[in-house]
This record gives structure tokens, C-alpha cells and sequence, in this order.
């Protein structure tokens, strides 16, 4: 005699169809398995995966603009197209790293940038902030290093610039930009030390000079 049974195994019914028979005076019991109630779908390959990161479908002013940056004289513009145009030919963030030897997080963020923002992603952020204020002990650190001849203080070249005073300061924990350097120059009207001389001055030419 042959019937179906259902049994529950940890919250799902299956199906199994048990044969009973005699063996003398016993009777035993033959299970087969049928299969669940409710088949179990198959788990997608995909599924939990983040999907692969590339760029929308441009429209026709992107794709212009795009072609024409690719050969654009700024590395900043020309980069950024390059990067769009692969990714819009279907290349992975991998791939485009492997052709371009650019950052990988890098190339995420401008093509995250370029989906949200469009062409905006290829104009330079401006900065807004405003420049870090020096203290009087700082400002006036930074005078005295400027009518000092830098041989003094063990530097191997024979005159300041605002970009060397800048490195200078940094290395001796004094956050200063070129800029700033230059109207501290014009505020006080440095004295400095001449090449050919030992003595100080206030030549005009000073400051033109210093900014080079």
C-alpha cells in the first residue's frame, strides 16, 4: 500500500511518498522523496553583488563635448573625458584603470560626479575657503627669516622666494601660503639681503623679484 505523506523540515513542507509492505509479521515502511510543496527557487548569481558602476547613456551635447575634451590641452579636462568616454563603451572601473593607470577611486568618483552632475564635472571646484590666519609671533618669524641670508639657516640657494619661505615655514610647523608671504612683503616693506651685498635694502624691485 502506497500513500504521500508531508513532512516539515525547518519551516518548509516536502513531499514524500512511503510504500508499506510485510516482512513475516512485521511491517516496514519505503520513503522516497518527491520534492518540496512550494519548489525553492534558485538563488541568481547576482543577487547581493553591487551592481558594475559605469556611466548613463549620454545625450548628444555630452557625447560632442566629450569627443572634443579628450583633446583638450588641460590634463584636468582631457583625463575626465577620457574616463567618460570609456565608460560609456562599457569598460569596467577596472578596465579603465588598467588603460589609464589612474586611481580606481578615483575614476568611481568622477563617474558617480558625471551621472549626478552631467558637464559639471569637468569645471574645477573654486576654492571658497579663506586663507589660514598667521599670529604676530609667526608674521614676525617670518620677517626675520626674510633678512636672513639663507645660507644661515643651512638652505642651498643665495635668495628667498615666496614659494621657498612657504616649504621653509611648513618644515618648521608655520602654515603659510606664497600669497600670503607676498603681502607680508608689501604690508612691511622688507628689508632684505642682496646677492652682491651684505648690507640690507629697500629697492623697489624687491617684491617682484621674490615672487619669481
Amino acid at each position: 500500500m502506497t500513500h504521500i505523506e508531508i513532512h516539515k523540515i525547518k519551516g518548509r513542507n516536502y513531499l514524500y511518498e512511503v510504500t508499506n509492505y510485510r516482512e513475516g509479521k512485521k511491517v516496514k515502511h519505503k520513503w522516497r522523496y518527491l520534492g518540496a510543496v512550494e519548489p525553492v527557487q534558485k538563488r541568481k548569481s547576482n543577487v547581493g553583488k553591487k551592481p558594475t558602476l559605469k556611466t548613463r547613456e549620454l545625450n548628444q551635447e555630452e557625447k560632442v563635448f566629450v569627443e572634443k575634451s579628450i583633446k583638450h590641452s588641460e590634463s584636468f579636462i582631457k583625463d575626465r573625458a577620457k574616463i567618460i568616454e570609456l565608460s560609456s563603451q562599457a569598460n569596467s572601473v577596472k578596465q579603465i584603470c588598467e588603460k589609464l593607470k589612474f586611481d580606481r577611486k578615483k575614476i568611481g568618483e568622477i563617474i558617480n560626479a558625471f551621472n549626478k552632475n552631467g558637464l559639471k564635472v569637468f569645471k574645477r571646484k573654486r576654492n571658497t575657503g579663506r586663507p589660514r590666519r598667521i599670529t604676530k609671533e609667526q608674521r614676525a618669524k617670518m620677517i626675520e627669516w626674510l633678512n636672513t641670508h639663507p645660507k644661515k639657516l643651512e638652505l642651498h640657494f643665495n635668495n628667498w622666494s615666496c614659494n621657498k619661505l612657504s616649504e621653509f615655514a611648513k618644515k618648521n610647523n608655520i602654515k603659510v601660503s606664497p600669497s600670503q608671504i607676498g603681502r607680508i612683503i608689501e604690508q612691511d616693506e622688507i628689508k632684505y639681503k642682496t646677492k652682491r651685498s651684505k648690507m640690507y635694502s629697500n629697492d623697489k624691485n624687491f617684491l617682484k623679484n621674490i615672487r619669481q
